[in-house]
C-alpha cells in the first residue's frame, strides 16, 4: 500500500524588498512607456549624479536586496500596503477619507518615513553609537490608533494638483517632511502621481483660535496649482533625495535633468523621525544634534542648521492671496489684480 505524505506549501520567500511600493511607483509609467520610467542616481564610483540612459521598469526601482527580515515584508503587505493602496487610489480619485481612514493612510506615511535605506542608516549609526541594535526594524509597522498617527490625520489634508504640463517627481525618500512630526508648524508632503502630491498641513494651534473656539474637524481638499508652482517643491524635494529617483518619461526634459544632477541629495532628508521636538525652538536644537549624525554617517560636513522653505503651510493661505509655492509669493489672482495688465 503506497502511503502518501502531506506537504505543506512553502511560504513565498522575499528578498526584494520594495521601501517604496510598486502599487506607489507605478504611477510614474503607464502601458504607453512600456511601464518604464526616467531616473537618476548617485554613481559611487563615478562620485556624482548619474542620469541613468536605461529606462527603470516599474518594479524595478525603489527596493534594495534583504532590506527587512521575512516576517516584516509579509507584515508590510498583510498589515499595511493591502490597505493602503486602496486609499491610495482614493486620494489619486479625490474621495474624502473617513475618519477611520485617515488613521489608516496616516500609519503609511508613517511608515514609509521611516522604512527607507536612509532612514535605516542614520538609525543603525545611533544603536551603534548608543550600543544598540537593529532589532527596532521589526516594530516600524506600529498600529492604525498609535498615537503618533493623530499628528497627521487631526491637520487638515491638501491634495496639490499640478498644473498643464507640470509635474512631480519621486525620490528615494518619498516623504518629505520640514521638521518633527509632534511639531505644529511641520508639514508633510507626499507625491502621489506626476500629477498629485498629499499634504499633511500645518496644524493650527489652540492659542490662535478665538476665544471658546474648539478646533475644527480636519479637512480634506483638492488646490490646483498655478503654473510653475511644483518647481518649488521638486526643488526642496530632489535635494533631499537619498541616491535616487524617478520622473515620468513623458516629463523628462533638459530643465529636469539639470535640476537633478546638479541637486539629487544635496542635503539629504533630516530623518525627523528620529527624535520629537513640539515647538521650533526645541527642533532647532534637536535637528542640529541629527545633522551631526548625519555628518558623521556620511562622512560630510553638512551645515549645522537647514532650513526648509516650504514650512510652515497651513492650507489656507491661498484664500489670503498668498502663494508660498510661487516665485512671486502670492497667487496669480492677486497679481491680476494689483498688476491687470500682466499676461500669466
Amino acid at each position: 500500500m503506497r502511503r502518501y505524505i502531506s506537504i505543506e506549501p512553502m511560504s513565498k520567500s522575499t528578498n526584494k524588498n520594495h521601501f517604496s511600493p510598486v502599487f506607489a511607483n507605478k504611477h510614474w509609467t503607464s502601458g504607453n512607456e512600456n511601464w518604464h520610467y526616467k531616473y537618476y542616481y548617485f554613481c559611487q564610483n563615478r562620485n556624482c549624479v548619474v542620469d541613468g540612459k536605461k529606462d527603470k521598469g516599474k518594479t524595478a526601482w525603489g527596493f534594495e536586496f534583504n532590506l527587512y527580515s521575512q516576517e516584516l515584508e509579509d507584515k508590510l503587505d498583510t498589515e499595511l500596503e493591502n490597505h493602503a493602496s486602496l486609499l491610495y487610489e482614493k486620494l489619486l480619485s479625490d474621495i474624502v477619507l473617513t475618519p477611520d481612514e485617515r488613521m489608516k493612510w496616516s500609519q503609511y506615511i508613517i511608515t514609509q518615513a521611516v522604512r527607507t535605506p536612509s532612514f535605516f542608516k542614520y538609525r543603525d549609526k545611533l544603536e551603534e553609537i548608543n550600543g544598540g541594535d537593529t532589532s527596532y526594524k521589526e516594530n516600524i509597522i506600529g498600529c492604525q490608533w498609535c498615537d503618533e498617527n493623530k499628528y497627521i490625520a487631526n491637520r487638515n489634508w491638501l491634495i496639490l494638483e499640478a498644473a498643464e504640463d507640470d509635474y512631480f517627481m519621486r525620490t528615494d525618500n518619498p516623504v518629505y517632511m520640514t521638521g518633527f512630526i509632534n511639531n505644529p508648524t511641520t508639514t508633510i508632503y507626499y507625491p502621489l502621481s506626476p500629477k498629485k502630491c498629499f499634504v499633511a498641513c500645518s496644524a493650527l494651534d489652540k492659542i490662535y483660535l478665538p476665544k471658546g473656539m474648539n478646533i475644527p474637524n480636519p479637512k480634506q481638499e483638492v488646490h490646483k496649482l498655478s503654473k510653475g508652482d511644483t518647481f518649488k517643491i521638486n526643488f526642496d524635494i530632489v535635494r533631499s533625495a537619498s541616491n535616487s529617483l524617478i520622473v515620468a518619461k513623458s516629463n523628462n526634459n533638459r530643465s529636469t535633468s539639470h535640476m537633478n544632477l546638479q541637486l539629487l541629495g544635496v542635503f539629504p532628508q533630516i530623518p525627523f523621525m528620529l527624535s520629537m521636538a513640539n515647538n521650533d525652538m526645541a527642533e532647532l536644537n534637536e535637528m542640529n544634534k541629527i545633522i551631526e549624525l548625519m555628518s558623521v554617517t556620511d562622512n560630510m560636513d553638512y551645515p549645522s542648521y537647514r532650513e526648509y522653505e516650504l514650512k510652515p503651510f497651513y492650507g489656507v493661505e491661498f484664500s489670503m492671496g498668498i502663494n508660498p509655492f510661487s516665485v512671486f509669493g502670492v497667487t496669480d489672482e492677486k497679481l491680476l489684480e494689483q498688476y491687470p495688465d500682466l499676461e500669466i
